[in-house]
């Protein structure tokens, strides 16, 4: 398939960011569904997912550009093409995070449980995202002649054997995001659904990042997104255990 969806003069859209988009409004339509769900208004909701996009965006296109600064330093103007590809998750994770809990401050809503209807949400809208991948052949993997290589391209067109990892983290994405829906129907403790995301989607970034083979800037022996990813499961263990730990504490006392 064709990388540009949509050219008109000098300008091009393209898949990547095309898919990415139509993840973004997926997640939207999603969370607004689940809004009455959550006993959030809708329209509130829709303040705080435009607070949580503009982060997102902002964090994921920082994340992207400042370990590739040498493509962008000349040109300052290129910073800001979010139309022509150059995204972060983890980056756009953090972001979004940040600019929800701002919302969550200012419009005294509760953070966890925004963040509970965001996280699938956002799982849902990433899986679609690295659909974009797969076409744009961005994150692509290793060379490998195995049963499970496909004939793929990398990102300049070079076909190989490649581990599909962009199939199999939108697969895999997507079955997170099925199971974090199961959990949001269940009367869950608030934050839990947005910490199991954290935990899965961590752990499922992790793996897959030893499968690719696209250029980026280590940590010792591990990709930068990896020590993020690793970060995200570690922070999300210590939260649990400190929920699990006061729950505890709170259960001794009323016994008592």
């Amino acid at each position: 398939m064709h990388p540009v969806f949509l050219r008109w003069g000098s300008h091009a859209v393209y898949w990547y960011s095309a898919l990415i988009w139509l993840g973004l409004v997926s997640a939207l339509v999603y969370a607004l569904w689940q809004a009455p769900r959550a006993g959030l208004d809708r329209s509130r909701l829709l303040d705080a997912a435009l607070c949580l996009l503009a982060g997102g965006l902002l964090g994921a296109r920082a994340a992207y550009v400042i370990p590739n600064w040498a493509d962008y330093g000349g040109r300052p103007e290129a910073l800001l093409g979010f139309w022509g590809g150059g995204y972060s998750f983890q980056g756009g994770l953090f972001g979004g995070a940040l600019g929800l809990w701002l919302y969550s401050l200012v419009a005294h809503q509760s953070f966890l449980r925004l963040a509970d209807v965001a996280a699938p949400a956002v799982a849902l809208g990433q899986s679609i995202g690295w659909a974009g991948a797969w076409v744009h052949g961005a994150n692509y993997g290793l060379v490998v002649r195995s049963a499970f290589s496909m004939w793929l391209p990398d990102l300049y067109g070079v076909y190989g054997p490649r581990l599909p990892v962009q199939m199999l983290a939108c697969l895999l994405g997507a079955l997170l995001f099925l199971q974090l829906h199961r959990l949001r129907r269940r009367h869950l403790p608030g934050g839990l659904v947005a910490l199991l995301y954290l935990l899965g989607n961590g752990t499922l970034h992790f793996v897959l990042d030893f499968m690719r083979a696209d250029e980026t800037f280590y940590m010792g022996p591990l990709r930068w997104t990896q020590v993020a990813e690793l970060a995200e499961v570690v922070l999300g263990l210590a939260i649990l255990l400190y929920l699990h730990a006061t729950r505890n504490a709170t259960a001794t006392e009323k016994s008592r």
